[in-house]
């Protein structure tokens, strides 16, 4: 036996040919199973209760199988008028921790009458909700609405298009527009914040190049200068 390798002298084992259960089970990783369940038509095919390993093995419970993984229930489950006040047909909590569902080679699909996503922050860092899509993120309702009560942005390094095949509202109580030109020209209806904003840093970035610029010169004439002196020696 390999030095460190965990040894129970109570495990013990119950099965026939279509199943098992073992008590005190070994794993190959050397961590040990309180209860374990297995298949024995399908040595992937198991629920195992371990006791040891790190801190989110310790005291686990894995469910593992070759084919899917079904879970029905709520038949008694209460549902009330507009789902304002409905009983929980499943209930998933972490205590403590995330919640990860992944599905690397297929789609995560999420269907009811209603959907709820709720993010309760406790400081400015957290109370995120994220979506992030390296194709496309589609909306498409019969009615939608955006509300921010500090902000709302729409930012697109190339397009944006906004579009009211019958009726475009823009209300604002103060309104800024300017494009490229404005930075050059100036804007038709008088100075604004976002212009004087363009220019100012226009100016800035042209300040910076010019301190830039004259840093590096001075570098290579320091940086000739010594060649010449060391050259010299």
């Amino acid at each position: 036996m390999a030095k460190g390798q965990r040894e129970n002298f109570h495990t013990v084992r119950y099965g026939t040919r279509d199943g098992e259960i073992q008590f005190g089970h070994i794993h190959q990783d050397n961590n040990e199973s309180a209860v374990m369940f297995r298949s024995g038509h399908d040595w992937l095919h198991y629920i195992t209760m371990d006791h040891t390993g790190d801190p989110v093995r310790k005291h686990s419970t894995i469910c593992r199988s070759p084919g899917s993984f079904q879970v029905k229930a709520g038949d008694n489950a209460r549902v009330t008028n507009n789902n304002l006040a409905n009983d929980a047909g499943i209930t998933l909590d972490a205590v403590s921790g995330d919640i990860i569902i992944r599905a690397p080679r297929g789609k995560l699909r999420i269907e009811a009458q209603d959907i709820e996503l709720l993010a309760n922050g406790y400081n400015g860092n957290t109370g995120y909700i994220r979506l992030d899509s390296n194709e496309k993120i589609i909306l498409k309702s019969k009615s939608i609405d955006i509300r921010g009560t500090e902000t709302a942005r729409f930012f697109s390094e190339k397009t944006i298009d906004v579009i009211g095949n019958s009726i475009m509202n823009i209300y604002g109580g103060l309104m800024d527009f300017a494009d490229g030109a404005t930075k050059l020209r100036g804007s038709k209806c008088g100075p604004s914040s976002t212009e004087e904003n363009a220019k100012r840093l226009k100016d800035e970035n042209a300040s910076a190049m010019r301190e830039q610029f004259a840093a590096e010169a001075e570098q290579e004439a320091w940086q000739r200068e010594q060649d010449a002196t060391t050259g010299g020696t």
